[in-house]
């Protein structure tokens, strides 16, 4: 009996699986420099040298310095947003104050763990470089995405009350909001985006004290703080203060 002709995507050949090896290979050399000496430390011809190669050889794999860099950017966004779905993900999907809660501490437990990753998106990651939209807006956008979903379906269930947020009246949403809070109808309002826009900057500007500032020699319980921080931002958010409460105790 004739075995049936198999139908699915083709293997990938040998000189597809050994090009996909040499740019992982290169972008794991790439974030080792950038966390053994940051970002003025990235450099193509000392990446090739460790892999026994020519310099030139890796423009084959990556036309530029910043084409790499644009790369691993794309990843650390990645990365970071499925660290925040996967920490939601942990919480009962009813406990919208918590999933919210549960979003800000993965926020900060993925940055502290990744400081170069962090540096890399929040930093400046050559002298000049600019990420190309095309090829970062996407990734970029998924963790403000994951945020916005989590504080809509909290506004819907009742657990957070916008009204208390004091949005300015008058804020206009741009293309990118729209086109991140597509699948979330509550989020695309405006007065939405900004408390959740006013919120994860928030977050952002304790992390940026954090692991690039003196906030740990002004204070060492920084654990402690980042609580009483969250807690300062989901009130301003509208959360419910028993909710509050029991979410981050």
């Amino acid at each position: 009996m004739r075995t049936p002709a198999t139908t699915g995507t083709p293997a990938p050949t040998r000189r597809a699986r050994q090009r996909a090896a040499a740019i992982e290979e290169i972008k794991t050399l790439a974030r080792r420099q950038l966390a053994e000496q940051g970002s003025g430390g990235l450099s193509l011809r000392a990446i090739a040298r460790q892999m026994g190669t020519a310099s030139s050889a890796l423009y084959r794999y990556f036309p530029s310095q910043g084409d790499l860099v644009t790369a691993l950017c794309v990843e650390a966004y990645d990365s970071l947003a499925d660290a925040l779905a996967a920490a939601c993900d942990t919480q009962p999907p009813g406990d919208h104050t918590r999933r919210w809660a549960s979003l800000c501490h993965a926020y900060r437990r993925w940055s502290l763990e990744h400081p170069s990753d962090f540096a890399l998106i929040f930093g400046t990651p050559l002298p000049g470089y600019q990420a190309p939209p095309q090829a970062t807006a996407a990734a970029a956008g998924r963790s403000l995405a994951v945020a916005a979903q989590v504080y809509a379906a909290a506004v819907q269930a009742g657990a957070a009350d916008p009204g208390r947020a004091h949005a300015p009246a008058g804020l206009q949403t741009g293309p990118l909001w729209v086109a991140l809070a597509s699948d979330s109808t509550p989020a695309a309002e405006p007065a939405l985006a900004g408390i959740v826009l006013t919120a994860w900057c928030s977050l952002l500007g304790y992390l940026v004290a954090e692991i690039f500032g003196s906030l740990t020699h002004l204070i060492t319980s920084t654990d402690l703080l980042y609580e009483a921080h969250v807690r300062t931002v989901m009130t301003g958010m509208g959360f419910q203060p028993a909710l509050i409460e029991s979410a981050t105790t």
